[in-house]
Protein backbone atom coordinates (compact mmCIF):
# COMPACT_ATOMS: atom_id res chain seq x y z
CA UNK A 1 0.00 0.00 0.00
CA UNK A 2 1.22 3.49 -0.82
CA UNK A 3 -0.92 6.02 1.10
CA UNK A 4 -0.72 9.71 0.29
CA UNK A 5 1.22 11.38 3.10
CA UNK A 6 1.37 15.10 3.95
CA UNK A 7 3.96 16.25 6.47
CA UNK A 8 3.34 19.70 7.97
CA UNK A 9 5.67 22.01 9.86
CA UNK A 10 3.32 23.93 12.14
CA UNK A 11 3.76 27.59 12.97
CA UNK A 12 2.95 30.00 15.78
CA UNK A 13 3.65 33.67 14.92
CA UNK A 14 6.40 35.02 17.16
CA UNK A 15 8.92 37.80 17.42
CA UNK A 16 11.85 36.22 15.56
CA UNK A 17 10.30 36.30 12.04
CA UNK A 18 13.07 34.14 10.57
CA UNK A 19 12.97 30.87 8.65
CA UNK A 20 15.11 27.83 7.97
CA UNK A 21 14.30 24.68 6.01
CA UNK A 22 12.17 22.18 7.99
CA UNK A 23 14.91 19.55 8.15
CA UNK A 24 12.94 17.43 10.64
CA UNK A 25 10.05 16.62 8.33
CA UNK A 26 12.41 16.57 5.34
CA UNK A 27 14.35 13.74 7.01
CA UNK A 28 11.13 11.93 7.95
CA UNK A 29 9.99 12.20 4.33
CA UNK A 30 13.24 10.76 2.99
CA UNK A 31 13.05 7.92 5.54
CA UNK A 32 9.49 7.11 4.48
CA UNK A 33 10.47 7.25 0.79
CA UNK A 34 13.36 4.82 1.40
CA UNK A 35 10.84 2.45 3.01
CA UNK A 36 8.66 2.50 -0.12
CA UNK A 37 6.17 5.28 0.71
CA UNK A 38 6.52 7.54 -2.30
CA UNK A 39 3.36 9.68 -2.41
CA UNK A 40 4.80 12.39 -0.18
CA UNK A 41 4.02 16.10 0.22
CA UNK A 42 5.51 18.72 2.55
CA UNK A 43 3.89 21.92 3.83
CA UNK A 44 5.89 24.51 5.78
CA UNK A 45 3.27 26.80 7.29
CA UNK A 46 5.88 29.29 8.39
CA UNK A 47 7.66 29.98 5.11
CA UNK A 48 4.34 30.12 3.27
CA UNK A 49 2.67 32.21 6.02
CA UNK A 50 -0.28 29.84 6.26
CA UNK A 51 -2.93 30.14 8.93
CA UNK A 52 -4.57 27.00 10.31
CA UNK A 53 -7.48 27.55 7.90
CA UNK A 54 -5.08 28.02 4.97
CA UNK A 55 -3.19 24.83 5.79
CA UNK A 56 -6.46 22.93 6.23
CA UNK A 57 -7.65 24.20 2.84
CA UNK A 58 -4.50 22.89 1.21
CA UNK A 59 -4.79 19.53 2.94
CA UNK A 60 -8.44 19.27 1.97
CA UNK A 61 -7.49 19.75 -1.67
CA UNK A 62 -4.62 17.28 -1.39
CA UNK A 63 -6.78 14.66 0.41
CA UNK A 64 -3.97 12.70 2.07
CA UNK A 65 -4.59 9.50 4.00
CA UNK A 66 -1.90 10.42 6.55
CA UNK A 67 -1.11 13.86 7.99
CA UNK A 68 2.06 14.24 10.06
CA UNK A 69 2.31 17.36 12.22
CA UNK A 70 5.63 18.56 13.67
CA UNK A 71 5.74 21.16 16.44
CA UNK A 72 8.06 22.95 18.82
CA UNK A 73 6.68 23.63 22.30
CA UNK A 74 5.31 27.10 21.47
CA UNK A 75 3.66 25.65 18.31
CA UNK A 76 1.56 23.12 20.24
CA UNK A 77 -1.59 25.24 19.93
CA UNK A 78 -1.25 25.29 16.15
CA UNK A 79 -0.73 21.52 16.08
CA UNK A 80 -3.95 20.84 17.98
CA UNK A 81 -6.00 23.41 16.07
CA UNK A 82 -4.88 22.02 12.73
CA UNK A 83 -5.40 18.41 13.83
CA UNK A 84 -8.99 19.19 14.83
CA UNK A 85 -9.71 21.04 11.59
CA UNK A 86 -8.20 18.27 9.46
CA UNK A 87 -10.27 15.62 11.25
CA UNK A 88 -13.39 17.72 10.75
CA UNK A 89 -12.81 18.08 7.02
CA UNK A 90 -11.25 14.66 6.37
CA UNK A 91 -12.80 12.36 8.99
CA UNK A 92 -10.92 9.22 7.93
CA UNK A 93 -7.44 10.75 7.85
CA UNK A 94 -4.72 9.39 10.14
CA UNK A 95 -3.09 12.16 12.20
CA UNK A 96 0.42 11.56 13.56
CA UNK A 97 2.21 14.10 15.76
CA UNK A 98 5.97 14.34 16.10
CA UNK A 99 8.82 16.74 16.67
CA UNK A 100 10.24 18.26 19.87
CA UNK A 101 6.97 18.96 21.71
CA UNK A 102 5.05 15.71 21.08
CA UNK A 103 8.24 13.79 21.87
CA UNK A 104 8.27 15.10 25.46
CA UNK A 105 4.51 15.53 25.97
CA UNK A 106 3.11 12.47 24.19
CA UNK A 107 0.39 11.63 26.72
CA UNK A 108 -0.82 15.23 26.82
CA UNK A 109 -0.88 15.44 23.02
CA UNK A 110 -2.86 12.18 22.82
CA UNK A 111 -5.51 13.60 25.15
CA UNK A 112 -6.61 15.36 21.99
CA UNK A 113 -8.89 12.88 20.16
CA UNK A 114 -7.84 14.46 16.84
CA UNK A 115 -4.34 12.96 17.22
CA UNK A 116 -4.09 9.22 16.56
CA UNK A 117 -0.38 8.56 17.18
CA UNK A 118 2.73 10.26 18.50
CA UNK A 119 6.16 9.36 17.16
CA UNK A 120 8.72 10.24 19.81
CA UNK A 121 12.29 11.27 19.10
CA UNK A 122 13.99 10.81 15.76
CA UNK A 123 11.32 9.47 13.39
CA UNK A 124 13.45 8.56 10.35
CA UNK A 125 12.78 4.85 10.94
CA UNK A 126 9.88 4.69 13.40
CA UNK A 127 7.47 6.68 11.22
CA UNK A 128 7.64 4.22 8.29
CA UNK A 129 7.46 1.33 10.77
CA UNK A 130 4.26 2.85 12.16
CA UNK A 131 2.79 3.22 8.68
CA UNK A 132 3.57 -0.40 7.83
CA UNK A 133 2.00 -1.62 11.06
CA UNK A 134 -1.09 0.58 10.79
CA UNK A 135 -1.89 -0.19 7.16
CA UNK A 136 -0.72 -3.79 7.35
CA UNK A 137 -2.61 -4.70 10.49
CA UNK A 138 0.53 -5.57 12.46
CA UNK A 139 0.96 -5.37 16.22
CA UNK A 140 1.37 -1.70 17.18
CA UNK A 141 2.87 -2.74 20.49
CA UNK A 142 6.00 -3.88 18.69
CA UNK A 143 6.84 -0.45 17.22
CA UNK A 144 9.45 1.20 19.44
CA UNK A 145 9.25 4.95 19.90
CA UNK A 146 5.52 5.49 19.46
CA UNK A 147 2.66 6.39 21.79
CA UNK A 148 -0.89 5.55 20.83
CA UNK A 149 -4.48 5.13 21.97
CA UNK A 150 -5.79 1.60 22.45
CA UNK A 151 -9.33 0.72 21.28
CA UNK A 152 -10.55 1.04 24.89
CA UNK A 153 -9.24 4.62 25.05
CA UNK A 154 -6.27 3.97 27.32
CA UNK A 155 -2.89 5.32 26.30
CA UNK A 156 0.05 3.09 25.41
CA UNK A 157 3.66 4.20 25.47
CA UNK A 158 5.95 1.76 23.69
CA UNK A 159 9.63 1.63 24.74
CA UNK A 160 11.90 4.34 23.39
CA UNK A 161 13.61 3.62 20.10
CA UNK A 162 17.41 3.95 20.13
CA UNK A 163 18.32 6.82 17.79
CA UNK A 164 19.99 5.93 14.48
CA UNK A 165 23.61 5.19 15.29
CA UNK A 166 25.16 5.51 11.83
CA UNK A 167 23.87 8.70 10.25
CA UNK A 168 25.66 7.90 6.99
CA UNK A 169 23.10 5.09 6.51
CA UNK A 170 20.24 7.61 6.35
CA UNK A 171 19.20 9.23 3.06
CA UNK A 172 19.69 12.97 2.61
CA UNK A 173 16.73 15.21 3.52
CA UNK A 174 14.02 15.39 0.83
CA UNK A 175 15.23 18.61 -0.79
CA UNK A 176 13.02 18.02 -3.82
CA UNK A 177 9.87 18.37 -1.68
CA UNK A 178 10.41 21.94 -0.47
CA UNK A 179 10.02 25.14 -2.55
CA UNK A 180 13.67 26.20 -2.34
CA UNK A 181 13.08 29.58 -3.96
CA UNK A 182 10.65 30.66 -1.22
CA UNK A 183 13.40 30.39 1.40
CA UNK A 184 15.49 32.82 -0.64
CA UNK A 185 12.99 35.64 -0.16
CA UNK A 186 12.32 35.57 3.60
CA UNK A 187 14.44 36.52 6.64
CA UNK A 188 16.49 33.47 7.54
CA UNK A 189 17.62 32.01 10.84
CA UNK A 190 20.59 34.02 12.03
CA UNK A 191 19.20 37.06 10.13
CA UNK A 192 22.53 38.06 8.53
CA UNK A 193 23.25 36.53 5.14
CA UNK A 194 25.72 36.81 2.29
CA UNK A 195 23.82 34.98 -0.46
CA UNK A 196 20.08 34.39 -0.71
CA UNK A 197 20.56 30.91 -2.23
CA UNK A 198 21.19 28.94 0.95
CA UNK A 199 20.64 25.49 2.42
CA UNK A 200 20.38 24.36 6.02
CA UNK A 201 22.38 21.33 7.19
CA UNK A 202 22.80 19.01 10.14
CA UNK A 203 26.21 17.38 9.92
CA UNK A 204 25.69 15.72 13.32
CA UNK A 205 23.01 15.08 15.90
CA UNK A 206 23.00 15.57 19.67
CA UNK A 207 25.35 17.16 22.16
CA UNK A 208 26.96 15.17 24.99
CA UNK A 209 26.85 17.99 27.54
CA UNK A 210 24.05 17.91 30.13
CA UNK A 211 23.06 21.60 30.19
CA UNK A 212 19.91 21.73 32.29
CA UNK A 213 18.06 24.18 30.02
CA UNK A 214 18.75 22.37 26.74
CA UNK A 215 16.43 20.18 24.69
CA UNK A 216 16.82 16.41 24.49
CA UNK A 217 15.44 15.99 20.97
CA UNK A 218 18.45 13.99 19.77
CA UNK A 219 19.51 12.46 23.08
CA UNK A 220 22.93 13.00 24.64
CA UNK A 221 25.05 10.65 22.53
CA UNK A 222 26.86 12.64 19.85
CA UNK A 223 26.50 11.03 16.43
CA UNK A 224 28.25 12.43 13.41
CA UNK A 225 28.01 12.12 9.68
CA UNK A 226 31.37 11.45 8.10
CA UNK A 227 33.07 14.28 6.25
CA UNK A 228 32.60 12.30 3.02
CA UNK A 229 28.84 12.00 3.59
CA UNK A 230 28.41 15.69 4.43
CA UNK A 231 30.44 16.73 1.40
CA UNK A 232 28.35 14.48 -0.85
CA UNK A 233 25.19 16.31 0.25
CA UNK A 234 26.91 19.64 -0.34
CA UNK A 235 27.86 18.47 -3.84
CA UNK A 236 24.16 17.74 -4.47
CA UNK A 237 23.03 21.10 -3.11
CA UNK A 238 25.50 23.03 -5.24
CA UNK A 239 25.02 21.09 -8.48
CA UNK A 240 21.24 20.58 -8.40
CA UNK A 241 19.95 23.52 -6.40
CA UNK A 242 22.51 26.26 -7.00
CA UNK A 243 23.25 26.73 -3.30
CA UNK A 244 25.82 29.42 -2.50
CA UNK A 245 25.62 29.52 1.30
CA UNK A 246 25.42 26.81 3.97
CA UNK A 247 23.80 27.25 7.38
CA UNK A 248 25.01 24.53 9.77
CA UNK A 249 22.40 23.85 12.46
CA UNK A 250 24.39 21.30 14.50
CA UNK A 251 24.15 21.53 18.28
CA UNK A 252 27.94 21.20 18.40
CA UNK A 253 29.63 21.05 15.00
CA UNK A 254 33.12 20.99 16.52
CA UNK A 255 32.71 18.26 19.17
CA UNK A 256 35.13 16.15 17.11
CA UNK A 257 37.53 18.78 15.75
CA UNK A 258 39.27 16.44 13.29
CA UNK A 259 35.96 15.62 11.58
CA UNK A 260 35.13 19.34 11.39
CA UNK A 261 38.55 19.98 9.86
CA UNK A 262 37.92 17.22 7.31
CA UNK A 263 34.69 18.90 6.16
CA UNK A 264 36.51 22.23 5.85
CA UNK A 265 39.40 20.70 3.89
CA UNK A 266 36.90 19.08 1.51
CA UNK A 267 35.23 22.43 0.89
CA UNK A 268 38.56 24.13 0.33
CA UNK A 269 39.56 21.46 -2.20
CA UNK A 270 36.24 21.80 -4.07
CA UNK A 271 36.65 25.57 -4.29
CA UNK A 272 32.90 26.16 -4.55
CA UNK A 273 33.49 29.55 -2.90
CA UNK A 274 30.55 28.95 -0.57
CA UNK A 275 29.79 31.10 2.43
CA UNK A 276 29.31 29.30 5.77
CA UNK A 277 27.51 30.36 8.91
CA UNK A 278 26.93 28.60 12.23
CA UNK A 279 23.96 30.30 13.91
CA UNK A 280 23.33 27.52 16.44
CA UNK A 281 26.74 27.87 17.97
CA UNK A 282 30.11 26.21 18.32
CA UNK A 283 31.46 25.02 21.66
CA UNK A 284 33.77 27.93 22.42
CA UNK A 285 36.33 26.08 24.52
CA UNK A 286 36.81 23.29 21.93
CA UNK A 287 38.03 25.56 19.15
CA UNK A 288 41.68 25.79 18.20
CA UNK A 289 43.65 28.05 15.87
CA UNK A 290 43.92 25.44 13.11
CA UNK A 291 40.17 24.79 13.06
CA UNK A 292 39.37 28.51 13.07
CA UNK A 293 41.77 29.02 10.17
CA UNK A 294 40.30 26.13 8.15
CA UNK A 295 36.71 27.23 8.78
CA UNK A 296 37.58 30.75 7.70
CA UNK A 297 39.31 29.50 4.56
CA UNK A 298 36.34 27.22 3.79
CA UNK A 299 34.05 30.28 3.78
CA UNK A 300 32.88 30.89 7.36
CA UNK A 301 31.93 34.54 7.75
CA UNK A 302 29.72 34.33 10.85
CA UNK A 303 29.32 32.11 13.87
CA UNK A 304 27.66 32.06 17.28
CA UNK A 305 29.15 31.11 20.63
CA UNK A 306 26.86 30.30 23.56
CA UNK A 307 28.14 31.72 26.84
CA UNK A 308 24.81 31.84 28.73
CA UNK A 309 26.34 33.11 31.98
CA UNK A 310 29.75 34.61 32.73
CA UNK A 311 29.49 33.49 36.36
CA UNK A 312 31.46 30.29 37.15
CA UNK A 313 28.97 29.30 39.86
CA UNK A 314 26.10 29.36 37.39
CA UNK A 315 28.14 27.45 34.81
CA UNK A 316 28.19 24.64 37.36
CA UNK A 317 24.51 25.05 38.28
CA UNK A 318 23.43 24.78 34.61
CA UNK A 319 25.98 21.96 34.02
CA UNK A 320 27.48 23.68 31.00
CA UNK A 321 30.89 24.04 32.66
CA UNK A 322 32.27 26.26 29.91
CA UNK A 323 35.90 27.33 30.26
CA UNK A 324 35.25 31.06 30.08
CA UNK A 325 38.87 32.16 29.73
CA UNK A 326 39.56 29.77 26.85
CA UNK A 327 36.28 30.72 25.19
CA UNK A 328 37.02 34.44 25.44
CA UNK A 329 40.43 33.87 23.82
CA UNK A 330 38.79 31.93 20.97
CA UNK A 331 36.14 34.62 20.46
CA UNK A 332 39.00 37.08 20.10
CA UNK A 333 40.72 34.79 17.55
CA UNK A 334 37.49 34.54 15.54
CA UNK A 335 37.00 38.31 15.55
CA UNK A 336 40.62 38.91 14.57
CA UNK A 337 40.20 36.42 11.71
CA UNK A 338 37.41 38.59 10.30
CA UNK A 339 34.49 36.37 11.40
CA UNK A 340 31.32 38.12 12.56
CA UNK A 341 30.93 36.59 16.01
CA UNK A 342 27.63 36.48 17.91
CA UNK A 343 27.22 35.75 21.62
CA UNK A 344 24.28 34.05 23.34
CA UNK A 345 23.55 35.03 26.94
CA UNK A 346 20.74 34.11 29.35
CA UNK A 347 19.29 35.93 32.34
CA UNK A 348 17.08 34.50 35.06
CA UNK A 349 18.49 31.14 36.15
CA UNK A 350 17.18 29.69 39.41
CA UNK A 351 19.21 31.17 42.32
CA UNK A 352 20.77 33.78 39.99
CA UNK A 353 21.22 37.09 41.78
CA UNK A 354 20.95 40.65 40.52
CA UNK A 355 24.72 41.08 40.75
CA UNK A 356 25.34 37.87 38.79
CA UNK A 357 23.11 39.14 36.00
CA UNK A 358 25.08 42.37 35.99
CA UNK A 359 28.36 40.43 35.83
CA UNK A 360 27.19 38.56 32.73
CA UNK A 361 26.18 41.86 31.10
CA UNK A 362 29.56 43.44 31.98
CA UNK A 363 31.40 40.40 30.56
CA UNK A 364 29.42 40.65 27.33
CA UNK A 365 30.13 44.36 27.06
CA UNK A 366 33.89 43.80 27.51
CA UNK A 367 33.97 40.88 25.06
CA UNK A 368 35.09 41.00 21.40
CA UNK A 369 31.66 39.84 20.19
CA UNK A 370 30.29 41.88 17.31
CA UNK A 371 26.67 41.10 18.23
CA UNK A 372 24.85 39.50 21.15
CA UNK A 373 21.42 38.31 22.28
CA UNK A 374 20.22 38.30 25.87
CA UNK A 375 17.51 35.68 26.38
CA UNK A 376 15.28 34.89 29.30
CA UNK A 377 15.81 31.44 30.81
CA UNK A 378 12.87 29.30 29.69
CA UNK A 379 12.23 25.83 31.19
CA UNK A 380 11.08 23.88 28.14
CA UNK A 381 9.22 20.67 28.86
CA UNK A 382 11.52 17.68 28.63
CA UNK A 383 14.57 19.50 30.00
CA UNK A 384 16.21 18.90 33.37
CA UNK A 385 15.46 22.54 34.21
CA UNK A 386 11.73 21.96 33.70
CA UNK A 387 11.80 19.03 36.11
CA UNK A 388 13.81 21.00 38.66
CA UNK A 389 11.48 23.99 38.76
CA UNK A 390 8.41 21.76 38.83
CA UNK A 391 9.77 19.84 41.81
CA UNK A 392 10.55 23.15 43.49
CA UNK A 393 6.87 24.08 43.21
CA UNK A 394 7.37 26.90 40.71
CA UNK A 395 4.12 27.75 38.94
CA UNK A 396 4.70 27.35 35.20
CA UNK A 397 2.35 28.46 32.41
CA UNK A 398 0.12 25.80 30.87
CA UNK A 399 -0.29 27.87 27.70
CA UNK A 400 2.59 26.55 25.59
CA UNK A 401 2.68 29.69 23.44
CA UNK A 402 4.20 31.48 26.46
CA UNK A 403 7.35 29.41 25.98
CA UNK A 404 8.22 31.39 22.84
CA UNK A 405 12.00 31.87 22.95
CA UNK A 406 12.17 35.61 22.20
CA UNK A 407 9.28 36.86 24.30
CA UNK A 408 8.50 35.48 27.72
CA UNK A 409 7.83 36.68 31.25
CA UNK A 410 8.65 33.34 32.90
CA UNK A 411 10.90 34.23 35.83
CA UNK A 412 12.77 31.47 37.68
CA UNK A 413 14.99 33.76 39.75
CA UNK A 414 14.28 35.73 42.91
CA UNK A 415 15.00 39.01 41.13
CA UNK A 416 11.73 40.93 40.53
CA UNK A 417 10.30 40.65 37.03
CA UNK A 418 10.41 44.36 36.33
CA UNK A 419 14.08 44.56 37.28
CA UNK A 420 15.03 41.69 34.94
CA UNK A 421 13.25 43.47 32.10
CA UNK A 422 15.20 46.67 32.90
CA UNK A 423 18.51 44.79 33.11
CA UNK A 424 17.84 43.12 29.77
CA UNK A 425 17.11 46.46 28.10
CA UNK A 426 20.25 47.90 29.65
CA UNK A 427 22.23 44.91 28.36
CA UNK A 428 21.19 45.58 24.77
CA UNK A 429 21.72 49.33 24.95
CA UNK A 430 25.11 49.17 26.69
CA UNK A 431 26.35 46.41 24.38
CA UNK A 432 25.31 47.96 21.08
CA UNK A 433 25.83 51.65 21.76
CA UNK A 434 29.57 51.29 21.44
CA UNK A 435 31.00 53.19 18.45
CA UNK A 436 34.07 50.93 18.28
CA UNK A 437 31.94 47.78 18.26
CA UNK A 438 29.58 49.17 15.64
CA UNK A 439 32.48 50.13 13.37
CA UNK A 440 33.98 46.64 13.66
CA UNK A 441 30.54 45.14 12.96
CA UNK A 442 29.70 47.32 9.96
CA UNK A 443 33.11 46.69 8.43
CA UNK A 444 32.31 42.95 8.19
CA UNK A 445 28.54 43.11 7.59
CA UNK A 446 27.53 41.89 4.11
CA UNK A 447 24.54 43.34 2.23
CA UNK A 448 24.58 46.50 4.36
CA UNK A 449 21.86 48.28 2.40
CA UNK A 450 19.39 45.45 2.96
CA UNK A 451 20.42 44.33 6.43
CA UNK A 452 20.94 47.55 8.40
CA UNK A 453 17.17 48.43 8.46
CA UNK A 454 16.27 44.81 9.36
CA UNK A 455 18.85 44.65 12.15
CA UNK A 456 17.76 48.01 13.55
CA UNK A 457 14.17 46.77 13.81
CA UNK A 458 15.35 43.51 15.38
CA UNK A 459 17.37 45.43 17.97
CA UNK A 460 14.29 47.44 18.94
CA UNK A 461 12.14 44.32 19.26
CA UNK A 462 14.66 42.44 21.35
CA UNK A 463 15.66 45.36 23.53
CA UNK A 464 12.07 46.13 24.48
CA UNK A 465 10.62 42.62 24.62
CA UNK A 466 10.03 41.16 28.05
Amino acid sequence: MNPRIALVQTFHPYTQFTHVHPLGIMCVASGARAAGFTDLHLIDMKVETLSVADAADRLERLRPEVVGLSAMTYEAGCLHSLAAEVKRRLPGVLVVAGGPHPSVAADEVLEDPSVDYVVRGEADLSFPDLLRAHFGGADLGSIAGISWRRPDGTLARNPDRPPPANLDDLPFPAWDLVPMEKYHTVPRGGVIYWHREFATLFSSRACPWRCTYCHNSYGKVFRERSARNVLAEIDLLVSRYGVKELVFMDDIFNFKPERAKGICRGLIERDYRLKLTFPNGLRGDLLDEELIGLMRKAGMYRTSIAIESAVPRLQKVMKKNLNLARTEANVRRLAEAGVLTHGFFMLGFPTETREEMRETIRWARRSPFHTAAFFRVIPFKGTALYEQVQQAGHALPTDWSQYEPYYSDINLSAVPEGEIARLRRKAYVSFYLSPARMLRFLKLLPNKRRLVPTLSLLFARRAYAR
